[in-house]
């Protein structure tokens, strides 16, 4: 019998995503790869292997196990695109699209995406990363455990930095796996004359700063 750190056992269903060796497409894609009662052995922090609970409980031994009292295990959710670090809100903005107003007519109005990036803009660095884990920890509660981030509140050097730091202090801290986006040209911010402006200042501000600050990190 072999010997493991952790062995999970009494799974429900647990889902394995396994796909042979290769990418699942069309209706290869239904199948999920569910073992029924199923378990874990873990060793390292790293599954060393995975089947139902008797054949895992009959090869494995481990100084702790766990049931999982007939719940379901999955892997981790991969969050490919998010703008979780920002400040302020739009609720309003929810009322003037019921009573037909269209975004663009809300962002001439002065809402929208530079309403998220007058109050990011103002906000602090430790704001900033106070409500940046608040919204990680509500993501991995339900079950996302890597997730993408985007600057893009801030449209100018100054804040797209800020917040490029906020996420590389957020992936220092926090238990998921981040992986940082620089979106200096989410759109152009009201005190440009034009995109082409704006997309100059970003070629020669904006992305050789945003650069240092990966090499830093």
């Amino acid at each position: 019998m072999k010997s493991c750190d952790l062995i999970i056992k009494d799974i429900a269903q647990l889902v394995t995503c396994a796909s042979h060796q290769h990418p699942k497409r069309g209706k290869q894609m239904r199948d999920i790869g569910i073992i029924s009662n199923g378990a874990l052995a873990i060793q390292d922090g790293l599954f060393l292997d995975v089947g139902d609970s008797i054949y895992i409980t009959a090869n494995y031994q481990a100084e702790k196990v766990i049931s999982a009292n007939n719940k379901v295990i999955i892997p981790g959710l991969v969050d490919c695109h998010t703008h979780t670090i920002h400040d302020g809100n739009r609720y309003d903005e929810f009322e003037m699209r019921i009573s037909g107003k269209t975004y663009m007519e809300i962002m001439e109005a002065g809402g929208g995406i530079m309403n998220t990036v007058r109050a990011t803009r103002s906000a602090s660095f430790d704001t900033l990363v106070a409500s940046g884990e608040a919204h990680l920890n509500e993501m991995l509660k339900l079950g996302t455990t890597t997730v993408e981030i985007k600057t893009g509140y801030g449209l100018n050097t100054e804040t797209e930095n800020k917040l490029l730091q906020v996420i590389f202090a957020l992936a220092e801290k926090h238990p998921m796996t981040i992986i940082p986006t620089y979106l200096g040209a989410h759109t152009k911010p009201t005190e440009y004359a034009s995109n082409q402006e704006y997309l100059r200042s970003i070629f020669e501000e904006g992305l050789p700063s945003a650069y240092a600050i990966y090499q830093q990190s």
